[in-house]
């Protein structure tokens, strides 16, 4: 039998290929995961009202402080993006293999590689605010008995429910790599 392939044969995808076809998916099912848990978690911290009597400069604070959380979680998850970018060239995020692809091929450092990567990760997730803003003042402007404090505790819940899964999705990640060390 000859080893020459079928014409009806499925074309075989790079590792190139594959890697964008594994990214794509990655970068789908963590948007809609992310986002589920980030407005659940929301709308559960307001629908709980244990921050119901903070208000003015207090609820300010701890929206900072939700970002501040956020970014913290951000941090595990860029850092396990980029170590599944420098070992294989998937990601989680296909804004940032785009961004480290060009780089890559501009043959820039592996800082600056990084640096692409990681700069791609956090404009899609700023990216990914939007829509928060955009519910929270809608339902402030246009809802009745919806008020401003109201929408800034959902958007603290986002951020913490976001801060949760991007910690859980980094750790996630690296204990995939250490499990595949040998692959």
């Amino acid at each position: 039998m000859s080893a020459a392939r079928s014409p009806l044969a499925a074309p075989r995808l790079s590792l190139r290929g594959r890697a964008w076809i594994v990214t794509a998916l990655a970068t789908a099912a963590s948007t809609y995961a992310l986002d589920g848990f980030a407005i659940a978690t929301g709308a559960l911290l307001t629908a709980s009202g244990l921050l119901a009597g903070l208000d003015g400069p207090l609820l300010a604070a701890f929206l900072v402080a939700t970002y501040v959380a956020w970014g913290a979680g951000l941090r595990v998850s860029l850092a396990a993006n980029w170590s599944l970018l420098a070992r294989g060239g998937a990601g989680t995020n296909v804004v940032s293999k785009a961004a480290h692809d060009i780089a890559r091929a501009r043959r820039a450092s592996a800082r600056v590689c990084r640096l692409a990567a990681s700069s791609g990760y956090v404009l899609t997730e700023l990216a990914k605010e939007v829509p928060y803003y955009l519910g929270a003042s809608g339902a402030v402007l246009l809802g009745d008995g919806v008020a401003a404090s109201d929408a800034i505790v959902f958007l603290a819940g986002t951020n913490l429910g976001a801060a949760l899964y991007e910690y859980g999705l980094g750790r996630a990640t690296r204990l995939y790599l250490r499990r595949h060390a040998s692959a």
